[in-house]
């Protein structure tokens, strides 16, 4: 949402007390905090948990919200932080920090029975990798890749440089490409298109 709507909108919830204002802030953002706090915790209720606890703070602070520059990054940190402190409250170790399952890129045109077998190895292959990263470069192999972030807004709610944002995504895409190397040589003969097409397909 760019800027001067959501100012807009928290000037009416401020302000006026607007119910249909605050509704439409809330389905807007309601979905998208839940999936940044997911690239934190891995089970959903905990991040419907987390998210609950951001709109009560924003709505405890809401008179402040009209002087906050940057006001979307903001609440997106502000996710990011609960998040963190509801791992660390609970104790949990580092491995909370997980993916969603890796999307199937494989097209329809390509699955026979063989195939699809690959394809359901590849996919398990390229999981279990994206676990092994370290936890900064696989949030920003997730935000980028997958939550379509750019490097600006990556950067921002990690608190790093746009810069750093960049070199963690090369070096996970470098990771990962050589595990779907290894995979394409040895199943070569079974897979129906070149090396090329196949890394595409995924990174």
């Amino acid at each position: 949402m760019d800027t001067i709507k959501l100012k807009h909108l928290i000037s009416r919830i401020v302000n006026q007390k607007d119910e249909r204002a605050f509704s439409t802030f809330f389905d807007y953002y309601h979905t998208r905090f839940i999936s940044m706090a997911m690239l934190f915790v891995h089970q959903h209720h905990a991040a419907e948990e987390i998210v609950s606890d951001v709109f009560l703070t924003l709505l405890n602070k809401k008179q402040k919200l009209l002087d906050i520059e940057k006001l979307e990054g903001y609440m997106f940190v502000m996710v990011k932080n609960h998040s963190l402190n509801y791992i660390k409250s609970k104790s949990k170790s580092k491995d909370h920090l997980m993916i969603d399952d890796v999307k199937d890129y494989l097209t329809s045109d390509y699955v026979g029975a063989e195939e699809s077998m690959i394809n359901t190895d590849v996919v398990k292959a390229l999981y279990v990798a994206i676990q092994k990263l370290p936890p900064k470069r696989r949030l920003v192999f997730k935000m980028v890749k997958e939550e379509n972030m750019s490097y600006k807004e990556a950067a921002e709610i990690l608190e790093i440089s746009e810069r750093t944002v960049e070199v963690h995504l090369k070096l996970a895409i470098q990771d990962l490409r050589l595990l779907l190397q290894g995979f394409y040589e040895e199943h070569r003969k079974i897979i129906p298109i070149s090396k090329r097409s196949f890394l595409m397909l995924f990174l």
